[in-house]
């Protein structure tokens, strides 16, 4: 995901919040690698759900800057972990086949 198509997604066409949407795509990118795995980073390349993933979480982050809170409630992101829920199992099947085919 780079930052041009990032600021499409989320309807943003001013370069004023550019330093602050890398900060939040690069953590967004991090907490769902971190979540799904890191072994082999090739497996977010053109990759649709992982987009999807980090354009939810970014916005997410992006839109609740604050650390601070006046309400009680937390926040949940439903389409992101249902996403992580599906990016897991594939992300297991990928590094199969990528011991397999580093064995032959």
């Amino acid at each position: 995901m780079d930052l041009i198509h990032l600021k499409q997604a989320i309807a943003i066409d001013t370069d004023v919040f550019d330093d602050v949407l890398t900060v939040s795509m690069k953590a967004a990118e991090r907490y769902i690698q971190n979540a799904v795995g890191t072994e082999y980073l090739d497996f977010y390349q053109n990759n649709d759900l992982y987009d999807l993933a980090v354009i939810q979480l970014t916005d997410h982050y992006f839109k609740t800057r604050s650390a601070t809170t006046e309400k009680g409630t937390e926040v949940t992101l439903y389409g992101l972990s249902s996403i992580i829920l599906q990016l897991k199992p594939l992300y297991r099947i990928y590094v199969q086949k990528q011991e397999t085919s580093e064995e032959s």
